[in-house]
C-alpha cells in the first residue's frame, strides 16, 4: 500500500472527527442557548425583575411544572382592566427578563401581563425545545391560573412562532383573541444559520444534521425542520399582527410578508430601519410599535368583562 494512502485515510479521519464535532457542537449550542437569569441582569446592572423598572411594578412570581420541568415568569396587573390579557413569549436566548424592555411601553394596553421563562431559558429547567413543544408549556402555564380571561398572546422571534402555534392548539381552551408576532420566521434552521454566521461560524456542512440531530433528540422525527410559521398561521383563527424590522439581520422581513401573504387574518406594520433586537430600545422605533399594538387591541379584542364561558378542557 504506497504511503500517501495511509496518509489520505488519516485525513479522511480527522475530516469525519472535525465533522462530528461541528455537528454536535451545534446542536449542544442551539439546545443550551445562553440564559438570562437573574444573576445574569445583576451582573451587568439591568433590571432583573418588574421592581426594577425605572417606575417599579409589583408582581408575583409564577412557579409551574410542565413534563417534569419547572417552569418561572411573572404575573403583572397592568392599567386597563377592560382590556385583555398579553401572555409574553420570549425568543430563543432571552427570558422574561426579555419582556422588561417592552412591558412599561404595554401597560396601558393591557389588563395583566403573564411571562414566561421557556424550558432552557432564564431561571426555567430543562433544555430549549428550539419551537418544537413549547405550546405545551404555555398551557400548563395559563392552565395554572384558574381562570378564562380574554388573552392576547405576544411573541417575538423564536416566541411568534411559539404564539402562533400555541393560537392554533388552544385557541377555545384559553380564550385566546389574537396573536403578535414580533419578527416571526418560517423554519427553525433560517435565524439558527444567520445567528451562527453572524458569530463566524460555518454553517453549510453542520446546521442540518444538527437539526435533524435535534429532531431525534426531541421526539419530532429526524426530518423535522420546526413547523412552517405561515402554514400555522393560515390556519389560525384569530387576528394576528406582525412586527417586524425592514433591516432584521436574523430573521428576514420576506419570511413576515409570507406569512402575511398566507394567513387571511394577518396585518403587516413594518418598522423601517429597525433590527432584531433594537425595536424596544430605540424611542422611535418602540413609539411605532406601541402605537401599532394599542390600535390592533383596541379593534380586534373584546373586553374583558364580555368573557364568554371557558370551553371545557
Amino acid at each position: 500500500m504506497p504511503a500517501w494512502f495511509g496518509l489520505i485515510q488519516l485525513l479522511a479521519v480527522g475530516a469525519l472527527s472535525a465533522w462530528i464535532v461541528a455537528v454536535l457542537y451545534t446542536a449542544w449550542s442551539l439546545l443550551h442557548p445562553p440564559r438570562r437569569t437573574f444573576a445574569w441582569a445583576i451582573h451587568r446592572g439591568l433590571p432583573s425583575d418588574p421592581s426594577e423598572l425605572d417606575d417599579p411594578l409589583a408582581f408575583d412570581f409564577l412557579e409551574v411544572r410542565s413534563k417534569n420541568r419547572e417552569l418561572h415568569g411573572w404575573k403583572i396587573s397592568a392599567n386597563n382592566p377592560d382590556a385583555p390579557r398579553l401572555l409574553l413569549v420570549h425568543g430563543w436566548g432571552s427570558s422574561s427578563i426579555g419582556a422588561l424592555k417592552r412591558i412599561p411601553h404595554l401597560l396601558n394596553h393591557t389588563s395583566g401581563i403573564i411571562t414566561v421563562d421557556l424550558p432552557g431559558h432564564g431561571e426555567s429547567t430543562g433544555t430549549s425545545q428550539m419551537g418544537a413543544t413549547e405550546h405545551t408549556d404555555l398551557d400548563a402555564i395559563l392552565s395554572s391560573l384558574d381562570d378564562s380571561k380574554p388573552t392576547i398572546v405576544y411573541g417575538w422571534s423564536m416566541g411568534a412562532g411559539i404564539a402562533l402555534r400555541f393560537a392554533h392548539d388552544y385557541k377555545d381552551q384559553h380564550n385566546i383573541q389574537a396573536v403578535i408576532a414580533e419578527s416571526p420566521y418560517i423554519h427553525a434552521h433560517t435565524p439558527a444559520r444567520n445567528v451562527i454566521n453572524l458569530r463566524g461560524l460555518p454553517t453549510k456542512l453542520n446546521l442540518k444534521p444538527a437539526i435533524t440531530l435535534m429532531g431525534i433528540l426531541k421526539g419530532v422525527g429526524p426530518r423535522w425542520e420546526g413547523f412552517a410559521r405561515d402554514q400555522i398561521a393560515r390556519d389560525t383563527q384569530v387576528p394576528i399582527l406582525l412586527i417586524h424590522g425592514t433591516d432584521d439581520p436574523v430573521c428576514p422581513l420576506s419570511d413576515a410578508k409570507q406569512i402575511q401573504a398566507q394567513s387571511p387574518s394577518a396585518s403587516l406594520f413594518e418598522i423601517q430601519n429597525a433590527g432584531h433586537n433594537n425595536i424596544w430600545t430605540v424611542p422611535d422605533f418602540a413609539e411605532q410599535a406601541s402605537t401599532a399594538i394599542q390600535k390592533f387591541i383596541e379593534s380586534n379584542a373584546t373586553s374583558s368583562k364580555q368573557s364568554p364561558s371557558p370551553a371545557p378542557r
